[in-house]
């Protein structure tokens, strides 16, 4: 059987069992968060871990993740791959992408790029599809929970900072659509400097 990502919104909960992943039970989505924050704190430094349990708790922050089905039959029906933080300002009509992180387990995947585009497709982009991915492997199915619009948002541009020389990650939002709008010096820590990427919502009609 090919491999199949799937993606969904793991934070807020879903409070409805017909929205949640039917593997996945009420606690299963809380225990998600905590298994964020222990890769979060194993791949970041210190000083760039976010605290993922705070973040989620704000408004209009949203933790998306992508997960696979467990080979190794260790009692979990899921294993998580790669997480997300997207920002909601409805006021600026501007979303951010704060995190996007993959665990160096499985990496090589395509689960950042599935990740970044089920953003962009749950706040009702028409341009960056899951399908549209083709430079993925043609034997992965890549399975989204994240419906076209279902944060229902009037979101109209969203934007990122990255690293500078995580070309690879450059590489990836370029590939969703992303364009540098800026160089932001010395971002991260003294010579580390940022890019700030921005892209455009097409809302499909």
């Amino acid at each position: 059987m090919a491999d199949q990502l799937v993606s969904l919104i793991a934070s807020p909960v879903p409070r409805l069992k017909h929205e949640r992943h039917p593997l996945l039970s009420a606690a299963d989505y809380i225990g998600l968060i905590a298994k964020c924050q222990q890769i979060e704190r194993r791949v970041f430094p210190k000083s760039e871990a976010m605290s993922l349990s705070e973040e989620v708790r704000k408004p209009n922050q949203y933790l998306f993740v992508v997960m696979l089905p467990d080979r190794l039959d260790s009692g979990r029906p899921l294993v998580l791959v790669s997480y997300g933080v997207l920002a909601l300002n409805k006021v600026d009509c501007i979303a951010r992408i704060t995190k996007v992180c993959t665990d160096p387990l499985h990496r090589g995947l395509g689960a950042g790029e599935h990740l970044v585009r089920s953003m962009l497709t749950a706040l009702g982009s028409s341009v960056a599809t899951l399908d549209s991915a083709q430079h993925l492997a043609s034997s992965r199915r890549l399975v989204s929970l994240c419906t076209a619009g279902c944060l229902r948002t009037n979101i109209r541009d969203i934007l990122l900072h990255v690293d500078v020389q995580r070309e690879t990650a450059v590489r990836l939002y370029t590939r969703c659509g992303f364009n540098v709008k800026a160089a932001i010096p010395n971002y991260y820590a003294e010579g580390r400097d940022a890019l700030l990427m921005s892209a455009n919502i097409a809302i499909i009609t």
